[in-house]
């Protein structure tokens, strides 16, 4: 132990920052076009993966387990406080009354992971879009009295009256057109934006890369195009009817597009007047 103490103490902080680099997995490359990664993927909406996430989510909802993420279960719930502030935020905000939309949120990882500290709220609606076949499964069998599942925006708007806060987390940089996308999320004018968990690109530009998957997560090995954003870009997008109020490190472990080091951030918005 003492040894481990000693090795830890000195290695030099490089190569104890490459403790979580990899050559396989992770991030690799930097193509021209999503079109040109995705030809290079196995998919991330292959049947095996959701049957994972089905089965890993399914515990959490009867109470088998505590947290799930990307298809793994975790004896703790790792608790998202950038996330939960601006929910207790937005809701302070509109008399403990919060609608939610989720948009790329799985079968319920965030609402899970934040239920038991929104249990004071007056009302609660936490609402999902996601691809088709997440949505199919949801409205079946993860649907309860604050959870819904929708198709589209549209879908979502039509049954819910002026949600109070648009999420994406983890979910824009794998969507093939995401700018367009983005912007016509924000055609919607919910009063409150929160992205999390995006990686952005060290340059002015965006790289496209394919992520590597180890099979730890889904059971099986994965790959899909991943975009790592301009902030100056993405942000200019935003502001177009957003002003940002804050922004954070979402995590602080440091990961790397093949020798380069970043870390997951984010951000929240404010609809402007």
């Amino acid at each position: 132990m003492f040894m481990h103490y000693l090795i830890k103490q000195f290695l030099p902080p490089v190569l104890n920052s490459l403790r979580w680099f990899s050559f396989k997995y992770g991030w690799k490359g930097d193509y021209h076009s999503f079109e040109e990664a995705q030809k290079k993927c196995t998919g991330y909406d292959e049947n095996h993966i959701l049957n994972t996430i089905i089965a890993t989510t399914g515990k959490v909802r009867d109470g088998k387990a505590v947290y799930e993420r990307d298809g793994i279960i975790y004896d703790e719930v790792n608790v998202n406080h950038n996330l939960l502030s601006v929910l207790l935020l937005v809701a302070g905000r509109n008399d403990n009354k919060l609608t939610i939309i989720d948009f790329g949120g799985s079968l319920g990882t965030s609402y899970y992971q934040n239920i038991k500290y929104l249990s004071h709220l007056k009302e609660l609606n936490w609402c999902i879009v996601e691809q088709s076949t997440y949505v199919a499964e949801g409205k079946k069998s993860f649907e309860n009295e604050h959870v819904k599942f929708y198709y589209s925006m549209e879908e979502c708007y039509a049954d819910n009256n002026n949600p109070d806060l648009v999420l994406i987390s983890s979910a824009l940089q794998y969507i093939k057109n995401p700018y367009e996308m983005l912007s016509h999320i924000q055609s919607f004018k919910a009063p409150y934006f929160m992205i999390d968990l995006v990686g952005y690109n060290d340059k002015n530009e965006d790289r496209i890369t394919i992520q590597n998957v180890p099979p730890i997560f889904y059971g099986v090995e994965a790959s899909y195009p991943c975009t790592f954003f301009s902030k100056e870009k993405l942000e200019a997008q935003l502001s177009k009817n957003y002003d940002k109020e804050f922004e954070f490190i979402s995590e602080y472990e440091k990961y790397y597009i093949n020798l380069k080091p970043f870390r997951y951030e984010g951000s929240f918005w404010q609809l402007k007047n």
